[in-house]
């Protein structure tokens, strides 16, 4: 209620207060469910500031950047090419060294640089280098806990090059 009051500004800004603590009030309800409405409008208080507090633009945590970081890698390699030149292999493969080396989560890329020297970047065909990304994923998701990607090419551009899903369409 205070809350929604506040919102509606209807009364002045309440104290600022740790979460799951209980502001100061008037008590002039001698029911029993009052301690209940007040416990509620604290943590209700709480959740408001802790969202105020997630609109400030923070640098990215190492799972919300190792997420970006697999879409961006894997929609890549969906559109390189079949049949690469030279140069693009190179460029491909120093990409992938290079990104090993400066990856912002130091674990993750002394990790990645490991793997990259026992199964070296795979770039001759867009096969090739979409199957060994996805096996590298994998191997980080095993890591993790999580569950494992299968590695078909039918599989990996369906996700990655041209779903036939109709949500993603939209």
């Amino acid at each position: 209620f205070f809350l929604l009051l506040e919102i509606m500004g209807k009364i002045p800004d309440l104290p600022k207060m740790p979460f799951g603590q209980r502001p100061p009030v008037v008590d002039d309800c001698d029911r029993p469910a009052c301690d209940d409405v007040v416990d509620a409008m604290s943590a209700a208080i709480g959740r408001v500031q802790q969202k105020q507090k997630q609109n400030v633009e923070c640098p990215p945590s190492s799972p919300e950047l190792g997420r970006a970081s697999w879409t961006l890698l894997h929609s890549m390699v969906a559109w390189y090419p079949d049949t690469p030149t030279k140069e693009e292999k190179s460029m491909m493969v120093g990409f992938m060294t290079t990104l090993a080396r400066f990856y912002p989560c130091t674990w993750c890329a002394s990790d990645f640089q490991e793997k990259v020297k026992e199964k070296p970047v795979r770039a001759e065909s867009r096969t090739e280098l979409c199957q060994w990304l996805c096996q590298q994923h994998n191997l980080v998701n095993k890591k993790l806990g999580k569950k494992q990607f299968p590695c078909d090419m039918k599989t990996l551009d369906e996700r990655w090059r041209k779903s036939s899903n109709p949500k993603c369409k939209e």
